[in-house]
């Protein structure tokens, strides 16, 4: 009989399947979901969000209270909705049945998330940043690409503020369960867009490294690193990867946790 392992995932909308091309709706989360099932059974728990609720404040809300999966799906299909009339659906390459992603299961009141990562053995995929980044000055993502300012809006951010509620959030995770896997997932080059691709590499780096430092600290914290994600793995202005994008991150994914239980 195979044991159960709680498979987490949250918060940024990388986690979401945007691209045309994922025609069957299964982005990195979801990759490693189906490879993981081969020797476990994975419960899932998909907490990726896009729009408002996709920040280290999200994640702090349900590891923190007694929130249910229910709960975090009526938010999601309701961002979701709310997204779809808010002018962004024409910069991003939307599959034809995005709004059916997050279906409603009749159990979905009775999991309460935080409880069923301190009762089970769980991998938390913890993927924020970005959106804790423009939200700390208030801006969007096109405002702070513009050309010719990229550099100069980066360094007003306070980054250790976010960096410090990251690391707080996994010190709570590790506190409701010594032995959870957390897996930080690694800030890539975005986009086909040349002059962001240019500018923000260096910074993207820096932030890198700092989540390195990060898992360093702790036991059970590690880094998936996405450095390998190139052009190709975008679609026109969308910052998120198309499905040769996801690919990558799920390999990459793959080939740390083989890692870690070789040791």
């Amino acid at each position: 009989m195979k044991k159960n392992l709680l498979l987490v995932g949250a918060a940024d909308s990388i986690g979401v399947p945007y691209t045309k091309d994922n025609f069957d709706h299964k982005v990195f989360f979801e990759m490693i979901e189906c490879t993981l099932a081969n020797k476990y059974n994975v419960i899932s728990i998909n907490c990726f969000h896009m729009s408002t609720n996709n920040d280290n404040k999200y994640i702090d809300s349900f590891i923190s209270n007694d929130i249910s999966l229910l709960e975090i799906k009526n938010t999601q299909n309701k961002m979701l909705k709310k997204c779809k009339y808010s002018g962004i659906y024409p910069y991003l390459e939307l599959p034809k049945n995005f709004l059916n992603h997050y279906q409603i299961n009749k159990d979905d009141a009775r999991v309460i998330v935080k409880d069923y990562i301190q009762k089970n053995e769980t991998i938390f995929i913890y993927s924020a940043f970005v959106n804790d980044l423009l939200k700390s000055k208030g801006l969007s993502l096109f405002k702070l690409l513009r050309p010719g300012k990229i550099k100069k809006e980066l360094k007003k951010i306070n980054v250790n503020s976010i960096l410090y509620d990251i690391e707080k959030n996994i010190e709570k995770l590790i506190n409701i369960n010594p032995n959870i896997e957390i897996y930080i997932i690694g800030l890539f080059v975005p986009t086909k867009i040349s002059y962001i691709r240019k500018n923000v590499r260096e910074f993207i780096s820096s932030i890198n490294d700092k989540f390195y430092t990060i898992s360093e600290k702790y036991h059970n914290v590690f880094l998936i690193n996405n450095d390998n994600l190139a052009i190709e793995d975008f679609n026109n202005i969308d910052f998120h990867p198309n499905r040769k994008g996801h690919k990558k991150i799920y390999n990459n994914f793959i080939k740390q946790y083989e890692k870690n239980k070789s040791c």
